[in-house]
């Protein structure tokens, strides 16, 4: 008898210098040697915790790069830790000059029809930013997953703002004219970071998007706004499909941690998975150097997540943190 296998993944596309869109969080295109060093780092953090709290899950890594053309400490990791690298092309790309930012997000979608020709029924599958920590075993989520068909992040529920080029109010719009009907309630910005399926909803969504995909590439011509980037469509597809939930929101929490925005409360460093961007070149480089010491393994969980709040300020940000970083990032600038 088959046991449903629960799929843990991440992803990286590295952009060429002709597609390089902007990455506020790193003040530097795709295309530069930092944001991929970055990007390369942080996988390890990634996969060692969430392997670590789900060793039954099997694990991808997606990324447009072969796997010999990975550095050789993120090769060694994935073969100790079993994880399947698999190159897939970018086929979901937007046209050039479609948004400033984050231009490789579309490849969820790949990620997505890729997944619906390996998957079988009842399987689960989460896609999760590789800028997270896991903290906790995720079984009960993937149980909800299993259970209900999705866990959906809610991170945006504020009408007047603009989400990367278009508020809450406007993707109704887009909404309306793409399928002349009205929103249930009001629309939900479900953040692309942490997107949690099982294999039929996963069919729905490859089935929906072509549809929903074509209209905006039409849409972006004539009026003033769009949908810019992969978590737009996911709101849109959710609420056409009929899979809108908060379950997400028990398990993940996006933290900001910057100098200027901190929404970090006490408590929160008992969520089972923290979403950190502000730390990739800061606390995830740290735990980063950390793994790397200790041979990829968590040798002593309570000892690690000491440090790992130490370093991420989660859920506190210390003066010692603060300056460590600032002489960080000069660092990477100056290399």
């Amino acid at each position: 008898m088959h046991t449903p296998v629960n799929y843990i993944t991440t992803w990286f596309y590295k952009e060429s210098k002709e597609e390089a869109s902007f990455y506020p969080q790193l003040g530097q295109k795709g295309n530069s040697s930092l944001v991929h060093s970055i990007y390369m780092q942080i996988q390890v953090p990634f996969f060692v915790t969430f392997k670590h709290y789900n060793p039954e899950a099997k694990f991808i890594f997606f990324t447009n790069l072969e796997k010999e053309n990975l550095p050789d400490y993120l090769t060694r990791l994935f073969d100790k830790l079993e994880v399947e690298v698999i190159t897939l092309p970018y086929t979901c790309k937007p046209p050039k000059d479609w948004y400033p930012a984050w231009q490789n997000q579309f490849y969820l979608y790949d990620i997505l029809r890729y997944m619906d020709t390996r998957m079988q029924e009842n399987e689960t599958l989460l896609i999760s930013d590789a800028d997270c920590l896991c903290h906790t075993s995720l079984e009960t989520l993937f149980e909800a997953v299993r259970k209900d068909g999705s866990a959906l992040y809610e991170f945006i529920t504020d009408r007047q703002y603009s989400i990367n080029g278009i508020t809450l109010p406007q993707m109704e719009e887009v909404y309306r004219a793409c399928y002349g009907k009205e929103v249930k309630g009001s629309m939900t910005y479900y953040g692309g970071e942490f997107v949690a399926l099982r294999k039929d909803v996963i069919s729905k969504i490859n089935t929906a998007f072509p549809e929903l995909w074509a209209f905006n590439l039409e849409y972006g011509k004539q009026h003033p706004f769009k949908l810019n980037e992969e978590a737009h469509l996911l709101s849109l597809l959710a609420e056409h499909l009929q899979i809108r939930n908060t379950t997400a929101n028990r398990y993940v929490k996006r933290m900001w941690t910057t100098p200027h925005f901190n929404n970090v409360q006490p408590g929160d460093e008992n969520y089972p998975v923290w979403h950190l961007p502000y730390e990739k070149k800061r606390g995830l480089f740290y735990l980063y150097k950390l793994i790397e010491k200790n041979e990829g393994e968590i040798t002593d969980e309570t000892d690690f997540w000491k440090k790992a709040e130490r370093y991420t300020g989660i859920p506190h940000i210390s003066l010692h943190k603060r300056l460590k970083d600032r002489l960080t990032t000069l660092w990477m600038k100056l290399k």
